[in-house]
């Protein structure tokens, strides 16, 4: 009974704010939906450019690991061309001509070092950096290790940047020397010379390698992927890559180089482009119209259940929802011990209208009747047509006996009197039977025919009484 009470409340409120309530809560969903595939895209469209931006660094890559491989073979050059000397007293004489042809062939060398038992005696250009002639590796702290490190593994290895007594920062390639005394004598049976140094200019070595801060549009770096102090581990490019979300390759170079290579768009990552605005443009459209769809539908369902209980010419309740109400009442009765009554009204010859003024003004004669009616209940009363022209009027609560008495009156006196409609006046008379739950009957369907009986002997002694009171030429419906 809860149930019935709380649906039939529910189809008493406005059905717009249900149906508006469905269709904001499909568009909000599918807004959240739609930013949620937006984003979807955006996401997809970011990693195709990151696709994109890997694919420019591995050509970058390749022609930074190409230049270099490049350099350092031309350090094995030099430490082929410095063997054929080892059993003679050092003279840099020996050296000048495949130095100077280094330096011309290789832009990136800014200098070659010859350094018998690990001290520096030769270096080319000699002006610029004379001032490094006779430098003792051992007892520089800063370049001892890599050195020491060639000597061990008998391996080309590149350091740096490091800061050169001469003045500068350069990369450093060592190359151990170790001539061979007898053609095939094997590598670790050989004696040490010394170190043969490459000194490369980064910014000559980069450009060489068509490697520049911005490169396709991407913010370039490379830094050291093993250094000690992030603050020095930038060996080239833009340094205000490393705090973006930036993409990156390692380098495979020569000389145990653990170097990375970073990049990130000028720009940023691009997430807003078309597919995104369609994506966003649609789903709005999509969600709207399923709001639309949504409000629609139950709007159509609330007509729809509400023409299964109203009336349809007068809007009043019909005999359906007045059933169910009066089920309802009569199961809070047996609980409460509080009954109703009902009131059942019906027009007078009300035929005689039809056939006189056409359906037309009887159906406008009903719809006023029904206005009427419903001018004299409480909000919590309930107005019903139950027939042609028969109404009931349901009012929950027992009335006193002289209320009930003044209610009737009041019932008839405002049913009754002139009707007008197209010209025409009609003297409208109705009888009403009232009934009382449970002290009349002790059923809906009893209660009904005691109200009837009692409508029906009403309408009998006004038959015996009826008058035209606006002359012969007013038809009555009473």
């Amino acid at each position: 009974m809860g149930a019935n009470l709380a649906r039939h409340l529910l189809f008493r409120l406005n059905g717009a704010w249900s149906a508006s309530i469905v269709a904001i809560v499909c568009i909000l969903v599918g807004a959240a939906i739609t930013a949620h595939v937006g984003q979807l895209v955006r996401n997809e469209q970011v990693s195709q450019h990151k696709r994109e931006a890997f694919a420019g660094l591995s050509e970058t890559r390749a022609r930074l690991e190409g230049e270099l491989s490049r350099t350092v073979a031309h350090a094995l050059g030099i430490r082929a061309y410095v063997a054929q000397f080892y059993d003679r007293p050092f003279d840099m004489a020996d050296y000048s001509e495949i130095a100077t042809d280094l330096l011309e062939a290789n832009p990136s060398i800014r200098s070659i070092g010859l350094a018998p038992d690990n001290i520096l005696r030769a270096v080319y250009p000699f002006e610029p950096n004379k001032a490094a002639i006779g430098l003792n590796y051992r007892m520089n702290a800063s370049q001892w290790p890599a050195i020491q490190q060639s000597m061990l593994t008998r391996e080309v290895i590149i350091s740096g940047p490091l800061e050169l007594v001469q003045g500068g920062r350069a990369l450093l390639i060592r190359i151990p020397v170790f001539p061979a005394t007898y053609p095939g004598e094997p590598m670790m049976e050989r004696a040490y010379w010394g170190i043969a140094t490459l000194v490369l200019d980064e910014e000559r070595l980069m450009a060489a390698a068509g490697i520049e801060n911005v490169v396709n549009g991407l913010r370039i770096a490379v830094v050291e992927r093993n250094a000690d102090d992030p603050a020095k581990s930038s060996i080239f490019g833009d340094v205000s890559v490393q705090n973006q979300d930036f993409v990156s390759l390692p380098l495979n170079l020569p000389g145990g180089l653990n170097w990375e290579l970073e990049g990130y768009p000028q720009g940023g990552w691009s997430g807003d482009g078309r597919n995104v605005w369609l994506t966003q443009i649609i789903g709005g459209l999509i969600s709207l119209a399923f709001g639309i769809m949504a409000f629609l539908l139950i709007s159509e369902v609330y007509k729809v259940r509400s023409l299964a209980l109203r009336d349809p010419l007068t809007g009043l309740a019909n005999r359906r929802l007045l059933a169910d109400r009066m089920q309802q009442l009569a199961a809070m009765s047996e609980r409460s011990g509080t009954g109703f009554d009902i009131f059942y009204v019906d027009l007078d010859a009300f035929k005689a209208v039809n056939d006189t003024f056409g359906h037309a003004v009887g159906d406008q004669l009903l719809i006023e009747v029904g206005r009427r009616l419903k001018t004299q209940v409480r909000q919590s009363d309930t107005v019903a047509r139950v027939g042609g022209d028969e109404f009931i009027v349901l009012t929950p609560g027992d009335m006193e006996r002289d209320g009930k008495q003044v209610f009737l009156t009041r019932l008839s006196e405002k049913t009754g009197g002139v009707f007008e409609c197209s010209g025409a006046r009609i003297d409208v008379n109705a009888s009403i039977g009232s009934a009382n739950y449970p002290a009349d009957a002790g059923s809906v369907e009893d209660l009904l025919k005691v109200a009837d009986g009692r409508m029906y002997a009403q309408k009998d002694r006004a038959k015996q009484n009826i008058k035209n009171i606006l002359g012969e030429d007013v038809p009555q419906a009473g």
